[in-house]
C-alpha cells in the first residue's frame, strides 16, 4: 500500500509553485520579444506605404526638371 503524507503533498505543492513562476518570467520574456517584433513590423509596413508616394515626388521632379531644361 502506497502512502502519501501531507508533507509530500506540500512539497509537490511548492515545486509546482516555483514551476508557475517560471514559466510566468518565460511569458514575460515572450511577451517583449513579441512586442518588438510588433514595432518592428509596424516600421516596415510604414516604410512600405511611404515608399510609392516618394518614388512618386522623385518622379515628378526629374519631369520637371526635363521640361525646364527642355524649354530653355
Amino acid at each position: 500500500m502506497v502512502s502519501i503524507g501531507a508533507r509530500e503533498i506540500y512539497d509537490e505543492v511548492i515545486g509546482l509553485r516555483s514551476e508557475v513562476r517560471s514559466i510566468g518570467q518565460q511569458a514575460e520574456g515572450v511577451r517583449d520579444e513579441l512586442d518588438d517584433h510588433e514595432a518592428r513590423l509596424r516600421a516596415l509596413e510604414a516604410w512600405k506605404y511611404a515608399l510609392p508616394v516618394a518614388a512618386l515626388t522623385g518622379i515628378g521632379g526629374a519631369v520637371v526638371a526635363v521640361v525646364q531644361a527642355v524649354a530653355k
